[in-house]
């Protein structure tokens, strides 16, 4: 999912730029009236959810936020307001971006587990394969050379090498013994098979 930045935040910051260039004083000093625009432009997104939260009793950054510019509207502080309006707008799109990536991250790291495991039975020592998602915590599980790893895990017999570049991007193989924990979706790359 491909988050972007909304055109009123744009709008908002392209606004605040222009009513800072009432610093420079003289006929400038008018440009600090376009800080209402920028205001209008990305308050109301952050209005909508003060509301929403001020509704259940609770008070969150969206209130904080809101009272701020308001309040440097109400004393005449129009860039001030503009600069409180459109940094925590923008603030906002650039988490949900980041929200979205790491979602899509996480997806993606799941995709990489395989389908079936190869369970040893404990007894007779045969291996089974059954779905990935079916594996319990405290089972066997039979990694051959070349396979990937179903499931997060510590190693109880066996040495090999693990690619954990699909997680770590690291694409030297990592020594694996037992005691080592390994993690679903890398690759027994080395020459031995891990349970």
């Amino acid at each position: 999912q491909k988050s972007s930045v909304r055109w009123p935040v744009v709008l908002s910051g392209i606004f605040w730029a222009i009513s800072m260039l009432s610093f420079i004083g003289g006929n400038w000093v008018y440009l600090k009236y376009v800080a209402l625009l920028s205001v209008a432009f990305g308050l109301p997104a952050i209005a909508q959810k003060a509301y929403r939260t001020l509704r259940r009793c609770r008070f969150d950054a969206n209130a904080m936020m809101l009272f701020a510019a308001l309040g440097a509207v109400a004393l005449q502080e129009y860039t001030e307001a503009a600069a409180v309006t459109f940094l925590f707008a923008i603030s906002e799109s650039l988490e949900t971006r980041a929200t979205a990536r790491a979602r899509n991250a996480l997806a993606a790291i799941v995709c990489l587990r395989p389908e079936n495991a190869s369970v040893v039975n404990p007894l007779t020592k045969d291996v089974v394969i059954i779905p990935s998602n079916a594996v319990a915590v405290g089972t066997l599980v039979s990694v051959s050379t070349g396979s990937m790893i179903p499931c997060d895990g510590i190693v109880v017999e066996g040495k090999s090498t693990v690619d954990e570049s699909s997680l770590t991007g690291e694409s030297r193989p990592v020594h694996k013994g037992i005691g080592s924990t390994v993690s679903g979706g890398t690759l027994n790359s080395g020459s031995t098979r891990l349970i």
